[in-house]
């Protein structure tokens, strides 16, 4: 692979902003490991598991460059079911945000913190100034997310809310 398929220099890359209806999320981010590995993930001979025909769609982790504006959370309440998350605080101050109840972590520049699945978690800016972070991901197969405060999924890149129904429900 050429060198220009296999560097990425993070200034090159712009910002894509994803802000909620009402404004109280704002996050900023590089998805730097999307834009890295998209040439390499479209390479014919680059294959993954034993399946020599099937091509890579899913990359082996995630990094990510997130700038939190004051005042914002990056996204909502949730947890991974199999996914870990490392963060790497850069600049400003903020919370690591828990389950309710459960007391926030601390974030300011040269914190490591780590989300294990199953553990309920965002980030919010408490700072005067942008919040700077790096979060990296492992990115398994078979993921989903659960949303606690507005009881919704996230599977396959579709998000719904479940409903209980009989077992026999729709089969006969």
């Amino acid at each position: 692979m050429a060198e220009e398929k296999a560097r990425l220099n993070e200034a090159a890359i712009d910002w894509k902003v994803d802000t909620s209806p009402k404004g109280r999320y704002e996050s900023h981010n590089k998805f730097l490991s999307h834009e890295l590995t998209a040439a390499a993930r479209e390479q014919p001979t680059f294959f993954w598991r034993e399946d020599e025909h099937a091509p890579v769609r899913r990359r082996p982790f995630e990094v990510d460059l997130v700038k939190l504006p004051p005042g914002k959370w990056n996204c909502p309440r949730h947890y991974h079911s199999e996914q870990w998350e490392y963060y790497m605080v850069l600049s400003g101050h903020g919370e690591m945000l828990q389950e309710k109840g459960t007391p926030s972590i601390p974030m300011e520049p040269g914190d490591h913190i780590v989300q294990p699945p199953g553990w309920i978690h965002t980030v919010a800016n408490t700072g005067d100034e942008d919040l700077v972070y790096y979060v990296i991901a492992d990115n398994p197969d078979d993921e989903h997310c659960y949303y606690p405060d507005s009881d919704k999924w996230l599977a396959a890149d579709t998000i719904f809310r479940m409903q209980k129904v009989d077992y026999f429900d729709g089969e006969e």
